[in-house]
């Protein structure tokens, strides 16, 4: 570490998590800030909000899940106020976001748009700019290096870090910030027919996609909107074939604001001894909604402002049955974006998008597609022929993370539940190395908290951030 400097910091990652942890940090003039990742001069946008590919068709075609608003009233602001060129940015793209934003726009709803995704990594890097601003006016010395961390060592004296590119930096404490964990690998999914993943294969898939190819996504979640979306990006709806295949069979929600905006406020009571007792009280809750009128958008968000203000500990008394909540509760209140949802449903009627049910264990090259093998409810084995199959499952079994959260989880540093099979970490996201933080969107237990709802969710990533950064004593 260079004598110069009083504290040396490492803030390690390039997505919301990592800006987050930046937002927070309190530094002394003369202290140093090292920011790695990937791609740390892009800090804030990560895999999620990254910039597409100048030029493709599908540049822009990835869109939130929530309504700007819910994702952060600050970035529903920064969307109205750049506007014209957001306009500009979509005009005759394809599919027609603009046409389908009319409706709002037309209500002076720009706060309800679901945007591009990377319109949100604009707004991001905008707000790592201005945070690395501060630190340099308060005289804290910053280095950014667009390298992956790769493994991370502790002594008495230092915490080093090495990269991808040969470094080895020594620092006082970290904050690591890293991604989820990988899609789960599904045997067959990388081959002629098949892709292991939608993000960087975009290129093969669309191959297959102007070929005419059926396309048969594995998993019915956001990432399946966005290979829909790439699809329409490419071809007329006319020459569409898609396919979303998941256990059961069946679309999130679309996440629809109304004006003006409703909060579910949920009446949950305390005291409750089992999961089950109080994910009763929770359905009790979600259908005395529905009753009223509220919608999934009312729902989910309500439900999300509720627990940031109550825990699940005020709740459930045990820690091991808090555990056993989130799993349930995520899928009561999962929800995504409306644009590519009703499109999925208009198009469902003119025969061009279809949902399958089933678990796809196997995917078998052939010399003209691929054979997917699955499982249906009851264990049956069932075959479907398809021309291409894109992997959207999410993680699972088999799903890895980054080299650096991997090994402070060989090191013992964080742990992983057995029940939620999210990670853990110490309360304030510290580790069992008391001069480093952890926190990653697959975190789903923070100290004696269980996560309610899952850290996916960039508004609820970004305040845990906040909070465990500002509880950073190293």
């Amino acid at each position: 570490m260079d004598a110069v400097h009083h504290r040396t910091h490492a803030l390690v990652g390039d997505g919301i998590t990592a800006l987050a942890f930046l937002q927070g940090l309190t530094l002394d003039p003369g202290d140093e800030l090292i920011v790695l990742g990937r791609s740390a001069s892009q800090l804030g946008r990560g895999i999620a909000y990254a910039a597409g590919t100048p030029g493709t068709p599908w540049q822009y075609a990835y869109l939130l899940n929530s309504p700007a608003d819910d994702i952060d009233p600050a970035f529903a602001r920064w969307l109205a106020d750049n506007w014209h060129e957001v306009e500009h940015k979509m005009a005759g793209r394809q599919p027609d976001w603009l046409g389908a934003a009319r409706t709002l726009v037309g209500q002076g709803d720009l706060y309800g748009l679901n945007a591009p995704r990377e319109f949100y990594g604009d707004f991001m890097v905008e707000e790592m700019q201005a945070a690395l601003a501060k630190l340099r006016q308060r005289g804290v010395h910053v280095r950014v290096l667009d390298t992956l961390a790769t493994a991370i060592e502790s002594s008495e004296s230092a915490i080093v870090i090495e990269t991808e590119d040969g470094r080895s930096l020594a620092v006082h404490s970290a904050s690591v910030a890293p991604g989820g964990p990988s899609t789960q690998r599904i045997p067959g999914d990388d081959g002629p027919f098949a892709a292991p993943t939608l993000f960087g294969h975009e290129a093969r898939i669309a191959e297959h996609i102007r070929a005419g190819a059926e396309i048969f996504c594995i998993g019915a979640n956001a990432t399946m909107l966005d290979v829909l979306r790439l699809c329409q990006s490419l071809i007329d709806e006319d020459a569409l074939r898609f396919v979303a295949c998941s256990p059961r069979g069946e679309l999130p929600p679309p996440l629809v604001p109304r004006l003006p905006r409703r909060l579910t406020v949920p009446k949950l009571t305390q005291g409750h001894e089992s999961a089950r007792s109080f994910l009763d009280n929770v359905w009790q809750e979600i259908e005395a909604a529905r009753e009223r009128g509220e919608e999934m958008r009312e729902i989910r968000a309500g439900f999300r402002a509720h627990f940031l203000a109550h825990p699940l500990s005020s709740y459930v008394t045990s820690l091991d049955e808090a555990r056993k909540v989130p799993g349930t509760l995520r899928h009561w209140l999962r929800g995504g974006t409306r644009d590519t949802i009703l499109d999925f449903h208009r198009l469902m009627k003119l025969a061009k998008t279809r949902t399958h049910s089933g678990a796809v264990v196997e995917i078998e090259h052939l010399a003209d597609g691929a054979r997917v093998v699955l499982h249906d409810r009851a264990g049956n084995t069932q075959e479907y022929r398809a021309d291409f199959v894109v992997n959207c499952s999410g993680p699972g079994a088999g799903s890895s993370y980054d080299p650096l959260t991997e090994q402070m989880l060989a090191k013992g540093w964080i742990g992983k539940c057995a029940v939620t099979g999210g990670l853990e970490v110490g309360a304030g996201c510290a580790t069992r190395e008391p001069r480093v933080r952890h926190l990653s969107p697959g975190t789903t237990v923070i100290g004696q908290e269980v996560m309610a709802m899952p850290l996916y969710d960039a508004h609820m990533l970004r305040n845990f951030a906040g909070l465990a950064q500002a509880s950073a004593v190293f």
